[in-house]
């Protein structure tokens, strides 16, 4: 009992020399991770929406938001966290570990990869829920780190972004050291909880009880100084558990930053990559873009108008001599500039066509689809009238129009489709997608029609994927985000 008490001290003097300040720099009173200046200065001033523990929440006296740590808010989410987070803890450690040992031991029969793969998965949501289990309560939570998108990758690069995603392997990591961690976590916590509530109540079930059996040590007696002092170390020691447990979570919640979120600095630097990536192929996009413009105003409009012009010097010539025959030539001419206006409108069309900028997307895709050779519908769930920013409804107009020709060019496609969707709340994005039922075999290259594609999305922060296996069908699809 001596060692305990001595223990017990010893917790006292530590907690009252850093009760001020826990990681993240709150006070033990308050989350890890503090309010905003707004929402701070709103609950100093005593609203009263602040909720009935709003006076715990106070915490500019570090004695004070020692002394009401026990019935503060950040305390109750702190033990439920710790709660859950044992559960997590063993649960995912002995999936992943199951999915992986099964993985490995049959990898040579061509299926380990599936176990393996699995295992990953069951990681990243371990991940995904430890994520959510420390910061509950908080006001501010980091970011999650970025994974390589699977959907619409080939059979290799699914392969490579499940195999060779760093984030992924950080979340199989963090699973192996949250078991005893969490484990660790728990039972100091329970311990010290469980010895606070153990005298706090012994009044009660040994005193009142008679539980003269128990051996308490000096604090055996039954006397009034006995009763006295156990409750009063009791009562002392919940300040010191609430404390412990707010420590605790803080501390796990910087594990849980370091591993599976993404600090400020490392989203700036990938910010930047991608911004100079997105820059470097909007570049490029335009000088495709305008090569292909010269290219068709030189091998359409220009013949034709030069072939005018021959026949309109032909038919001067022959004015006096055959009427009948300069007629027919002028004739001729007057053919090609309607040849030429119509190659020179399309272009036009192609590259921002008046519908668009007019009636929006949906209209100026029904234009399109069909123009075509190969059947195309056009499946809108946008509202009617629906209308974005001019650069979203360009990027998406380009994406069907190139798709469109693509599966003209080169699936042998009887059918196609193009359906439109804005996906939900918070993150609405506009959708685009379009199906073929031809061949199949589409591959995202570099310098390809498709890489042109993405590089198109990419410049709006939007994300393309193509789905195209051998035999069909190929799925393009494009999210670009609307704010």
């Amino acid at each position: 009992m001596g060692a305990a008490v001595l223990v017990t001290g010893l917790l006292l003097i530590v907690a009252g020399l850093v009760s001020a300040r826990i990681p993240g720099g709150a006070s033990f009173a308050r989350p890890g991770i503090s309010a905003s200046p707004r929402r701070s200065a709103e609950t100093e001033g005593g609203d009263p929406a602040a909720g009935v523990f709003a006076f715990a929440r106070r915490g500019s006296n570090p004695v004070r938001a020692f002394i009401l740590s026990p019935i503060h808010p950040a305390t109750w989410h702190a033990n439920g966290a710790i709660l859950l987070g044992l559960f997590v803890g063993v649960l995912g450690a002995a999936t992943v570990t199951s999915l992986a040992s099964a993985g490995l031991s049959v990898l040579l029969a061509g299926i380990g990869l599936i176990f393996v793969a699995a295992a990953i998965e069951v990681a990243r949501i371990v991940a995904r829920i430890e994520r959510w289990r420390v910061f509950a309560g908080e006001h501010v939570r980091p970011p999650a780190h970025a994974y390589q998108p699977l959907r619409g990758a080939g059979f290799v690069a699914m392969l490579r972004a499940e195999f060779m995603d760093e984030s992924r392997w950080r979340d199989v990591v963090y699973t192996a050291i949250n078991l005893p961690l969490t484990v660790i976590e728990f039972v100091v916590v329970l311990v010290v909880w469980a010895s606070a509530l153990y005298l706090l109540t012994s009044p009660i079930w040994y005193d009142a009880a008679n539980g003269g059996h128990v051996d308490l040590g000096p604090l055996s007696g039954h006397d009034i100084l006995a009763v006295t002092l156990r409750a009063l170390l009791g009562l002392g020691l919940l300040p010191v558990a609430a404390s412990l447990s707010q420590v605790v979570i803080a501390l796990h919640r910087g594990v849980v930053a370091g591993l599976l979120c993404t600090s400020e600095a490392r989203e700036l630097r990938r910010q930047v990559e991608a911004l100079k990536r997105s820059r470097s192929d909007v570049m490029d996009a335009e000088a495709s873009e305008l090569h292909r413009i010269e290219r068709d105003l030189h091998d359409g409009a220009q013949q034709r108008l030069v072939a005018l012009t021959i026949d309109l010097g032909r038919a001067s010539e022959r004015l006096d001599e055959d009427p009948a025959v300069a007629r027919q030539l002028i004739l001729e001419g007057q053919q090609q500039a309607h040849e030429a206006l119509a190659e020179i409108r399309q272009l036009v069309r192609g590259i921002a066509p008046s519908i668009l900028l007019d009636r929006g997307l949906a209209a100026a895709l029904e234009s399109i689809v069909g123009r075509g050779p190969v059947a195309t519908s056009l499946v809108s769930e946008l509202p009617p009238g629906a209308r974005f920013d001019t650069a979203v409804e360009r990027a998406a107009y380009f994406v069907v129009t190139e798709a469109l020709a693509n599966v003209a060019k080169h699936s042998g496609a009887g059918h196609a489709e193009v359906r439109l969707r804005v996906s939900v709340p918070p993150s609405s994005r506009l959708v685009v997608e379009v199906r073929d039922d031809g061949a199949g075999g589409a591959r995202l290259q570099a310098g390809g029609g498709l890489a042109g594609l993405a590089s198109r999305i990419a410049a709006v922060d939007g994300t393309f994927s193509a789905s195209s296996p051998a035999g069909g069908p190929t799925v393009v699809r494009a999210e670009i985000p609307l704010a």
